[in-house]
Protein backbone atom coordinates (compact mmCIF):
# COMPACT_ATOMS: atom_id res chain seq x y z
CA UNK A 1 0.00 0.00 0.00
CA UNK A 2 1.57 3.49 0.83
CA UNK A 3 3.18 4.16 3.70
CA UNK A 4 0.08 4.78 5.87
CA UNK A 5 -3.11 3.11 5.41
CA UNK A 6 -6.02 5.12 3.05
CA UNK A 7 -7.85 6.68 5.95
CA UNK A 8 -4.50 8.35 7.04
CA UNK A 9 -3.07 9.93 3.51
CA UNK A 10 -3.03 13.50 3.71
CA UNK A 11 -5.08 16.15 2.82
CA UNK A 12 -4.19 18.75 0.83
CA UNK A 13 -5.43 22.23 -0.74
CA UNK A 14 -6.36 20.33 -4.29
CA UNK A 15 -7.08 17.09 -2.81
CA UNK A 16 -5.09 14.09 -1.08
CA UNK A 17 -1.30 13.42 -0.90
CA UNK A 18 -0.86 9.44 -1.13
CA UNK A 19 3.35 9.20 -1.25
CA UNK A 20 6.22 12.10 -0.31
CA UNK A 21 9.59 11.77 -0.51
CA UNK A 22 11.57 11.96 2.77
CA UNK A 23 14.32 14.18 1.25
CA UNK A 24 13.96 18.06 0.96
CA UNK A 25 14.81 18.23 -2.42
CA UNK A 26 12.00 20.76 -3.83
CA UNK A 27 9.72 20.36 -6.68
CA UNK A 28 10.25 21.85 -9.28
CA UNK A 29 7.55 20.21 -12.18
CA UNK A 30 4.41 18.91 -11.33
CA UNK A 31 2.56 16.13 -14.24
CA UNK A 32 -0.64 15.18 -14.27
CA UNK A 33 -2.14 12.09 -15.83
CA UNK A 34 -6.51 11.88 -16.33
CA UNK A 35 -8.70 9.61 -17.68
CA UNK A 36 -10.94 9.39 -20.68
CA UNK A 37 -11.60 12.67 -22.65
CA UNK A 38 -14.75 11.75 -24.34
CA UNK A 39 -15.71 14.82 -25.68
CA UNK A 40 -19.02 13.97 -27.60
CA UNK A 41 -22.81 12.36 -27.02
CA UNK A 42 -24.97 14.64 -24.64
CA UNK A 43 -22.52 17.56 -22.83
CA UNK A 44 -23.96 20.86 -22.83
CA UNK A 45 -21.19 22.57 -24.39
CA UNK A 46 -22.87 26.25 -25.38
CA UNK A 47 -23.66 26.38 -21.38
CA UNK A 48 -20.02 26.37 -20.62
CA UNK A 49 -18.69 29.28 -22.85
CA UNK A 50 -17.19 26.54 -25.57
CA UNK A 51 -14.12 24.17 -25.19
CA UNK A 52 -11.74 27.07 -24.12
CA UNK A 53 -14.68 28.14 -21.32
CA UNK A 54 -15.48 24.68 -20.18
CA UNK A 55 -11.81 23.63 -19.06
CA UNK A 56 -11.36 26.22 -17.19
CA UNK A 57 -14.38 24.91 -14.57
CA UNK A 58 -11.08 22.77 -13.99
CA UNK A 59 -8.15 25.45 -13.58
CA UNK A 60 -7.85 24.85 -9.93
CA UNK A 61 -6.69 21.30 -10.70
CA UNK A 62 -3.89 22.63 -13.53
CA UNK A 63 -2.40 25.97 -12.58
CA UNK A 64 0.47 24.56 -10.75
CA UNK A 65 0.78 21.55 -13.87
CA UNK A 66 3.53 22.33 -16.56
CA UNK A 67 2.01 19.20 -18.56
CA UNK A 68 -0.80 16.71 -18.92
CA UNK A 69 -1.38 13.24 -20.57
CA UNK A 70 -5.47 12.28 -20.80
CA UNK A 71 -6.71 9.04 -22.61
CA UNK A 72 -8.81 9.99 -25.77
CA UNK A 73 -11.82 8.28 -26.41
CA UNK A 74 -12.65 8.79 -29.40
CA UNK A 75 -11.83 9.56 -32.93
CA UNK A 76 -11.77 13.19 -34.20
CA UNK A 77 -12.62 15.13 -37.51
CA UNK A 78 -14.14 12.58 -39.22
CA UNK A 79 -16.55 14.13 -41.18
CA UNK A 80 -17.12 12.48 -44.58
CA UNK A 81 -15.50 9.09 -43.40
CA UNK A 82 -17.80 6.01 -42.72
CA UNK A 83 -18.29 4.80 -39.40
CA UNK A 84 -17.62 0.68 -38.95
CA UNK A 85 -21.27 -1.79 -38.08
CA UNK A 86 -21.45 -1.89 -34.48
CA UNK A 87 -22.68 -5.49 -33.41
CA UNK A 88 -25.02 -5.36 -30.52
CA UNK A 89 -25.25 -2.17 -28.46
CA UNK A 90 -22.80 0.53 -27.97
CA UNK A 91 -22.33 2.87 -31.14
CA UNK A 92 -19.18 4.32 -32.96
CA UNK A 93 -17.95 8.15 -31.47
CA UNK A 94 -16.54 10.92 -32.93
CA UNK A 95 -16.05 14.74 -31.83
CA UNK A 96 -15.16 17.61 -33.75
CA UNK A 97 -11.55 18.80 -34.25
CA UNK A 98 -12.28 21.84 -31.87
CA UNK A 99 -12.39 20.04 -28.89
CA UNK A 100 -8.48 20.11 -29.36
CA UNK A 101 -8.93 23.35 -27.52
CA UNK A 102 -9.69 21.89 -24.63
CA UNK A 103 -6.58 19.69 -24.20
CA UNK A 104 -4.45 22.88 -25.02
CA UNK A 105 -6.27 24.55 -21.67
CA UNK A 106 -5.58 21.84 -19.48
CA UNK A 107 -1.98 21.61 -20.77
CA UNK A 108 -1.77 18.17 -22.50
CA UNK A 109 0.91 17.39 -24.69
CA UNK A 110 0.26 14.14 -25.57
CA UNK A 111 -3.05 11.99 -25.67
CA UNK A 112 -3.50 8.16 -25.35
CA UNK A 113 -5.26 6.31 -27.92
CA UNK A 114 -5.06 3.23 -27.50
CA UNK A 115 -8.65 2.39 -26.76
CA UNK A 116 -11.55 0.21 -28.14
CA UNK A 117 -12.94 3.74 -30.38
CA UNK A 118 -9.73 4.58 -31.52
CA UNK A 119 -10.71 2.65 -35.08
CA UNK A 120 -14.30 3.70 -35.34
CA UNK A 121 -13.67 4.85 -38.46
CA UNK A 122 -10.49 2.99 -39.77
CA UNK A 123 -7.25 3.89 -40.46
CA UNK A 124 -8.27 7.08 -41.83
CA UNK A 125 -10.13 8.20 -38.48
CA UNK A 126 -6.62 7.28 -36.67
CA UNK A 127 -4.42 9.82 -38.71
CA UNK A 128 -7.17 12.29 -38.88
CA UNK A 129 -7.51 12.25 -35.26
CA UNK A 130 -3.24 12.84 -35.57
CA UNK A 131 -3.58 15.24 -37.65
CA UNK A 132 -6.38 17.48 -35.46
CA UNK A 133 -3.74 17.19 -32.54
CA UNK A 134 -0.53 17.86 -34.34
CA UNK A 135 -1.83 21.09 -36.15
CA UNK A 136 -2.19 21.96 -31.59
CA UNK A 137 1.18 20.41 -30.79
CA UNK A 138 -0.36 17.61 -29.45
CA UNK A 139 1.41 13.90 -29.95
CA UNK A 140 -0.96 10.61 -30.64
CA UNK A 141 0.19 7.58 -28.85
CA UNK A 142 -0.85 3.90 -29.09
CA UNK A 143 -2.06 3.26 -32.52
CA UNK A 144 -1.37 3.13 -36.42
CA UNK A 145 1.77 0.31 -35.82
CA UNK A 146 2.10 -2.93 -35.73
CA UNK A 147 3.96 -5.53 -33.77
CA UNK A 148 7.02 -5.71 -35.78
CA UNK A 149 7.24 -2.13 -35.29
CA UNK A 150 8.91 -0.74 -31.96
CA UNK A 151 6.51 0.62 -29.67
CA UNK A 152 5.13 4.12 -29.56
CA UNK A 153 6.78 6.11 -27.30
CA UNK A 154 6.25 10.09 -26.37
CA UNK A 155 9.25 11.57 -24.67
CA UNK A 156 8.51 14.95 -22.95
CA UNK A 157 11.39 17.48 -22.24
CA UNK A 158 11.22 19.49 -19.27
CA UNK A 159 13.75 21.96 -17.85
CA UNK A 160 17.22 20.50 -16.92
CA UNK A 161 16.95 17.30 -17.38
CA UNK A 162 13.30 15.99 -16.78
CA UNK A 163 12.53 13.84 -19.31
CA UNK A 164 9.31 12.15 -19.10
CA UNK A 165 8.37 9.02 -21.27
CA UNK A 166 4.26 8.21 -21.78
CA UNK A 167 3.65 4.94 -23.26
CA UNK A 168 -0.24 4.10 -24.29
CA UNK A 169 -1.67 0.62 -24.66
CA UNK A 170 -5.31 -1.52 -24.36
CA UNK A 171 -6.21 -4.27 -23.34
CA UNK A 172 -10.19 -3.45 -23.78
CA UNK A 173 -9.99 -3.41 -27.96
CA UNK A 174 -11.08 -5.29 -30.94
CA UNK A 175 -8.18 -3.48 -32.63
CA UNK A 176 -4.93 -5.20 -31.63
CA UNK A 177 -2.11 -4.36 -33.83
CA UNK A 178 -0.72 -7.36 -35.44
CA UNK A 179 2.56 -7.87 -37.10
CA UNK A 180 1.26 -7.42 -40.65
CA UNK A 181 -1.83 -5.13 -39.93
CA UNK A 182 -1.43 -1.60 -37.97
CA UNK A 183 -3.53 -1.26 -34.73
CA UNK A 184 -3.86 -0.43 -31.37
CA UNK A 185 -0.87 -1.35 -28.96
CA UNK A 186 -1.32 -4.40 -26.95
CA UNK A 187 -0.90 -3.90 -22.98
CA UNK A 188 1.38 -6.97 -22.86
CA UNK A 189 4.32 -7.34 -20.34
CA UNK A 190 6.57 -7.86 -23.58
CA UNK A 191 5.46 -4.67 -25.68
CA UNK A 192 5.81 -2.86 -22.23
CA UNK A 193 9.53 -4.03 -21.46
CA UNK A 194 10.19 -2.79 -24.77
CA UNK A 195 8.61 0.65 -23.93
CA UNK A 196 10.82 0.89 -20.98
CA UNK A 197 14.18 -0.19 -23.03
CA UNK A 198 13.23 2.96 -26.00
CA UNK A 199 12.55 5.08 -23.47
CA UNK A 200 15.84 4.51 -21.37
CA UNK A 201 17.76 4.52 -24.72
CA UNK A 202 16.44 8.35 -24.67
CA UNK A 203 17.15 9.04 -20.67
CA UNK A 204 13.85 9.08 -19.64
CA UNK A 205 14.08 9.63 -16.14
CA UNK A 206 10.32 9.31 -14.83
CA UNK A 207 7.81 6.68 -17.43
CA UNK A 208 4.41 6.55 -17.42
CA UNK A 209 1.87 3.78 -18.80
CA UNK A 210 -1.42 4.77 -19.36
CA UNK A 211 -3.31 1.76 -20.21
CA UNK A 212 -6.66 1.21 -21.53
CA UNK A 213 -8.31 -1.25 -19.20
CA UNK A 214 -10.91 -2.01 -16.27
CA UNK A 215 -14.72 -3.11 -16.40
CA UNK A 216 -17.76 -1.06 -17.05
CA UNK A 217 -20.41 -0.76 -14.41
CA UNK A 218 -18.19 -1.45 -11.32
CA UNK A 219 -15.13 0.42 -9.86
CA UNK A 220 -13.35 -2.64 -8.74
CA UNK A 221 -10.53 -3.37 -10.64
CA UNK A 222 -10.41 -6.86 -12.77
CA UNK A 223 -7.74 -9.50 -10.69
CA UNK A 224 -6.13 -10.08 -13.99
CA UNK A 225 -5.50 -6.29 -15.11
CA UNK A 226 -4.15 -5.13 -11.53
CA UNK A 227 -1.57 -8.44 -12.13
CA UNK A 228 -0.63 -7.11 -15.15
CA UNK A 229 -0.32 -3.62 -14.05
CA UNK A 230 1.38 -4.61 -10.85
CA UNK A 231 4.27 -6.29 -13.47
CA UNK A 232 4.78 -2.98 -15.37
CA UNK A 233 5.06 -1.25 -12.51
CA UNK A 234 7.91 -3.84 -11.48
CA UNK A 235 9.76 -4.31 -14.63
CA UNK A 236 10.59 -0.22 -14.51
CA UNK A 237 7.74 1.78 -14.80
CA UNK A 238 6.94 4.73 -12.18
CA UNK A 239 3.37 5.16 -13.20
CA UNK A 240 0.64 2.83 -14.21
CA UNK A 241 -2.62 3.85 -14.93
CA UNK A 242 -5.99 2.86 -16.53
CA UNK A 243 -9.06 4.06 -18.04
CA UNK A 244 -12.36 1.90 -19.23
CA UNK A 245 -14.64 1.61 -16.69
CA UNK A 246 -15.47 5.66 -16.44
CA UNK A 247 -15.35 4.96 -12.33
CA UNK A 248 -12.15 5.40 -10.26
CA UNK A 249 -11.01 2.57 -8.24
CA UNK A 250 -8.07 2.37 -5.78
CA UNK A 251 -4.54 2.72 -6.02
CA UNK A 252 -1.65 0.96 -4.46
CA UNK A 253 2.54 1.34 -4.13
CA UNK A 254 3.86 -1.39 -6.33
CA UNK A 255 6.22 -4.00 -5.17
CA UNK A 256 9.34 -3.25 -6.84
CA UNK A 257 13.39 -4.88 -5.76
CA UNK A 258 15.05 -1.92 -5.52
CA UNK A 259 14.01 1.47 -3.28
CA UNK A 260 12.16 3.17 -6.01
CA UNK A 261 8.48 4.40 -5.65
CA UNK A 262 6.33 2.72 -8.08
CA UNK A 263 2.54 3.65 -8.30
CA UNK A 264 -0.34 1.95 -9.79
CA UNK A 265 -3.96 3.67 -10.47
CA UNK A 266 -6.40 1.14 -11.20
CA UNK A 267 -9.46 3.34 -12.27
CA UNK A 268 -9.13 7.38 -12.86
CA UNK A 269 -12.72 7.75 -14.18
CA UNK A 270 -13.39 10.73 -16.76
CA UNK A 271 -12.23 14.17 -17.57
CA UNK A 272 -14.71 14.54 -20.03
CA UNK A 273 -17.78 12.31 -20.98
CA UNK A 274 -21.39 12.66 -22.77
CA UNK A 275 -22.37 9.29 -21.76
CA UNK A 276 -22.64 9.13 -17.94
CA UNK A 277 -25.30 5.97 -17.31
CA UNK A 278 -25.30 6.65 -13.40
CA UNK A 279 -23.88 8.82 -10.46
CA UNK A 280 -20.75 6.79 -10.13
CA UNK A 281 -19.42 8.29 -13.52
CA UNK A 282 -19.12 11.31 -12.45
CA UNK A 283 -16.08 11.33 -10.39
CA UNK A 284 -12.58 11.26 -11.81
CA UNK A 285 -9.45 11.62 -10.14
CA UNK A 286 -5.94 13.27 -11.83
CA UNK A 287 -2.70 11.93 -10.41
CA UNK A 288 -0.44 14.53 -10.43
CA UNK A 289 3.24 13.69 -10.11
CA UNK A 290 5.92 16.16 -8.58
CA UNK A 291 9.13 15.50 -9.58
CA UNK A 292 12.76 17.04 -8.47
CA UNK A 293 15.18 18.00 -10.76
CA UNK A 294 16.63 14.97 -12.26
CA UNK A 295 13.29 13.73 -12.83
CA UNK A 296 12.45 11.94 -9.98
CA UNK A 297 9.62 11.26 -7.73
CA UNK A 298 9.04 13.58 -5.19
CA UNK A 299 5.75 13.63 -4.19
CA UNK A 300 2.33 12.22 -5.48
CA UNK A 301 -1.20 13.19 -5.09
CA UNK A 302 -4.52 12.91 -6.37
CA UNK A 303 -6.83 15.37 -7.44
CA UNK A 304 -11.00 14.92 -7.39
CA UNK A 305 -12.96 15.72 -10.78
CA UNK A 306 -16.72 15.61 -10.65
CA UNK A 307 -18.75 15.67 -14.28
CA UNK A 308 -21.96 17.98 -13.48
CA UNK A 309 -25.05 17.57 -15.85
CA UNK A 310 -23.17 19.41 -18.51
CA UNK A 311 -20.66 16.41 -18.79
CA UNK A 312 -17.58 18.53 -18.23
CA UNK A 313 -15.23 17.83 -15.10
CA UNK A 314 -14.89 20.06 -12.47
CA UNK A 315 -13.49 20.85 -9.21
CA UNK A 316 -15.83 20.26 -7.32
CA UNK A 317 -17.42 21.46 -3.52
CA UNK A 318 -15.57 20.45 -0.69
CA UNK A 319 -18.42 17.92 0.04
CA UNK A 320 -18.51 16.40 -3.42
CA UNK A 321 -14.68 16.38 -2.94
CA UNK A 322 -14.53 14.87 0.50
CA UNK A 323 -17.17 11.75 -1.28
CA UNK A 324 -14.98 11.20 -4.17
CA UNK A 325 -11.75 10.82 -1.96
CA UNK A 326 -13.38 8.99 0.43
CA UNK A 327 -14.29 6.38 -2.18
CA UNK A 328 -10.85 6.01 -3.87
CA UNK A 329 -9.45 5.71 0.44
CA UNK A 330 -12.56 2.74 0.76
CA UNK A 331 -11.14 1.07 -2.91
CA UNK A 332 -7.48 1.72 -1.93
CA UNK A 333 -8.25 -0.29 1.24
CA UNK A 334 -10.16 -3.20 -0.54
CA UNK A 335 -6.92 -3.86 -2.66
CA UNK A 336 -4.73 -3.65 0.38
CA UNK A 337 -6.60 -6.12 2.26
CA UNK A 338 -7.28 -8.59 -0.84
CA UNK A 339 -11.21 -8.31 -0.83
CA UNK A 340 -10.95 -5.66 -3.84
CA UNK A 341 -11.22 -9.35 -6.08
CA UNK A 342 -13.76 -10.97 -4.05
CA UNK A 343 -16.33 -8.22 -4.64
CA UNK A 344 -15.35 -7.70 -8.57
CA UNK A 345 -16.15 -11.07 -9.31
CA UNK A 346 -19.23 -11.05 -6.88
CA UNK A 347 -20.57 -8.03 -8.77
CA UNK A 348 -19.45 -8.64 -12.10
CA UNK A 349 -20.59 -12.04 -12.32
CA UNK A 350 -24.24 -10.53 -11.30
CA UNK A 351 -24.73 -8.49 -13.94
CA UNK A 352 -22.53 -10.52 -16.66
CA UNK A 353 -25.90 -12.72 -17.88
CA UNK A 354 -28.09 -9.90 -18.00
CA UNK A 355 -25.67 -7.58 -19.87
CA UNK A 356 -24.98 -10.42 -22.35
CA UNK A 357 -28.46 -11.50 -23.51
CA UNK A 358 -29.29 -7.61 -23.78
CA UNK A 359 -26.64 -7.41 -26.06
CA UNK A 360 -27.34 -10.81 -27.69
CA UNK A 361 -30.97 -9.39 -28.03
CA UNK A 362 -29.89 -5.80 -30.00
CA UNK A 363 -27.52 -7.68 -32.18
CA UNK A 364 -30.19 -10.48 -33.36
CA UNK A 365 -32.29 -7.30 -34.26
CA UNK A 366 -29.95 -5.91 -36.26
CA UNK A 367 -28.87 -8.68 -37.88
CA UNK A 368 -30.66 -11.40 -37.60
CA UNK A 369 -28.87 -15.17 -36.58
CA UNK A 370 -25.33 -13.81 -38.46
CA UNK A 371 -25.34 -11.21 -35.78
CA UNK A 372 -26.08 -13.62 -33.08
CA UNK A 373 -23.75 -15.61 -34.21
CA UNK A 374 -20.97 -12.62 -34.25
CA UNK A 375 -21.62 -11.46 -30.92
CA UNK A 376 -21.03 -15.45 -29.22
CA UNK A 377 -18.39 -15.39 -31.13
CA UNK A 378 -16.99 -12.28 -29.31
CA UNK A 379 -16.98 -14.35 -25.57
CA UNK A 380 -14.07 -13.99 -24.68
CA UNK A 381 -12.68 -16.57 -21.76
CA UNK A 382 -11.77 -13.66 -19.21
CA UNK A 383 -15.79 -13.16 -19.42
CA UNK A 384 -16.89 -16.55 -18.85
CA UNK A 385 -14.27 -16.53 -15.85
CA UNK A 386 -15.72 -13.70 -14.52
CA UNK A 387 -19.12 -15.63 -14.44
CA UNK A 388 -17.80 -18.64 -12.78
CA UNK A 389 -16.01 -16.88 -10.30
CA UNK A 390 -18.72 -15.70 -8.92
CA UNK A 391 -20.92 -18.39 -9.01
CA UNK A 392 -18.41 -20.27 -6.97
CA UNK A 393 -16.02 -17.93 -4.20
Amino acid sequence: MFPHEPAEMQMSERGLVLWKSSDSEPIVARVAIAGDFLPTGQLELARCGGWKGAARALAPHFDDVITTFVNLECALDTVGLAARKVVGLGQTVSAPAVCVEYLREVRSVAVGFANNHSHDFGPAGVERTRQALTDQDIALVGAGRTTADPPDVFVWQGAGDIRVGLWAAAKASHDLASRSRAGVESATLRRAKQALNSMKSQEVGFSIALLHAGVLRTNQPDPSDVRLMDSMAAAGFDIVTASHSHRISGAKRAIVECARPAFCFYGLGSLVSGYVTCPLEREGIIAVAGLKSRGTLASLEVRPVFLDTSGFGQAPSLEISRTILDRFRELSAELADGSSKRLFYKETSQKAVKLYLRDARAAFRESGIWGLARKTGRIRMRHLRRLTHGFFS
